[in-house]
C-alpha cells in the first residue's frame, strides 16, 4: 500500500523546511504526488482601519507577506526540482483554516507542524493544527517543533484502545508500518473501558502482521487521559520509536474545538512525529 499524494503545510516558520524534507522523502518513497501548500497568517483587514493611514499600512503588510511567501516558494522549488515525481505549489488566499481545510481533503497524507511558542511565524490562526486534525478527515503527520527526523516507520508505537479513531489511524498508517517493527500499546481511558464495542487488540495485531510487520503488544492499566498521554510518550521513548500512531479525539465546530486529553497531551509534548486521524 502507498499514499496517492502527500500535502505538506508550508509557511514562513523556521521549521517549514524540516517538514518539507520529511514530505519529500515520503513522496519519493511512495512515488506519489507532492503538493507544497502555503498557508500563512493573514491579519483581519478590519484591524488596519482602526489606525490612521489604514490603506498604506494594509498595502505594505500585503507586500511584505507576498515577498515572504515567494521566498518560501523559491526554497520549495529548489528542494523539488530534481525529483522524479509530480510536484505542485499552491498558495491560499483568505481565512487560513477554511482555505487549508478546503485544500487538504484531497490529500492521501498531510504533513503539518507542531506549534512552536518560540517562533512567532509558526502561528497561522487560532487552533490551526487542531482544525486540521479534527476537521480535515485526513491523516495528519505532525512534525515536532524541535529535532530532526530520519526514516519513519522502522520502529513505531501504535496507541490502541479499540475505538473508531484508533482503527482509522491504524489503517491510515499502514503504508508507513508495513514490514516494520511495531509496539501496540493497549491502554483504555476510563470512558473507553466501559464500551462494549471496543475492538480487541488482537484485531490490530492481525492487521499489522498481515502487512508483514513484526508486532509486540504491551498492555497498560486504564487511567485518565493525561496519564495515558504521558504513558504513550514514555513507552514510545523506551521502544525507541521513530513514529507514534494514534486516533485523535475531540469535538466542536466553527473554530471552537475541544481536544481530548490524550490528543492534547501528544500535540503539546511530542518528541517524535505523530500520525493522527479523527
Amino acid at each position: 500500500m502507498t499514499y496517492h499524494s502527500i500535502f505538506v503545510h508550508l509557511d514562513t516558520s523556521n521549521r517549514a523546511l524540516i517538514r518539507l524534507d520529511v514530505a519529500v522523502r515520503l513522496a519519493v518513497a511512495h512515488q506519489c504526488r507532492l503538493v507544497g501548500l502555503f498557508v500563512g497568517f493573514a491579519p483581519d483587514p478590519r484591524w488596519f482601519y482602526l489606525m490612521d493611514n489604514a490603506a498604506q499600512y494594509l498595502e505594505a503588510d500585503r507586500a511584505r507577506r507576498n515577498e515572504a511567501r515567494e521566498q518560501v516558494r523559491a526554497k520549495f522549488e529548489a528542494a523539488v526540482k530534481h525529483l522524479s515525481i509530480d510536484v505542485e505549489w499552491r498558495a491560499t488566499e483568505g481565512e487560513p483554516v477554511t482555505m487549508a481545510l478546503r485544500e487538504v481533503r484531497e490529500a492521501g497524507l498531510v504533513v503539518a507542524g507542531q506549534y512552536d511558542a518560540n517562533d512567532p511565524d509558526s502561528y497561522v490562526a487560532p487552533q490551526f493544527l487542531e482544525s486540521l486534525v479534527l476537521e480535515s478527515g485526513r491523516p495528519i503527520l505532525v512534525i515536532p517543533c524541535a529535532g530532526t527526523f530520519g526514516a519513519l516507520g522502522p520502529r513505531t508505537m501504535v496507541a490502541w484502545d479499540g475505538g473508531r479513531e484508533a482503527a482509522r489511524a491504524l489503517h491510515d498508517a499502514i503504508p508507513l508500518l508495513a514490514g516494520g517493527q511495531v509496539c501496540v500499546l493497549h491502554a483504555n481511558s476510563a470512558t473507553m473501558a466501559l464500551r462494549t464495542d471496543a475492538s480487541p487488540v488482537a484485531a490490530a495485531v492481525r492487521l499489522l502482521e498481515g502487512q508483514g510487520a513484526e508486532v509486540v503488544v504491551e498492555h497498560a492499566p486504564g487511567g485518565t487521559d493525561l496519564a495515558i498521554g504521558e504513558l504513550i510518550l514514555s513507552r514510545a521513548a523506551n521502544f525507541d520509536a521513530s513514529l507514534v500512531v494514534m486516533g485523535a479525539y475531540g469535538h466542536g465546530r466553527f473554530r471552537e474545538l475541544v481536544l481530548g486529553g490524550v490528543t492534547r497531551t501528544l500535540l503539546a509534548s511530542m518528541t517524535v512525529p505523530v500520525l493522527m486521524t479523527h
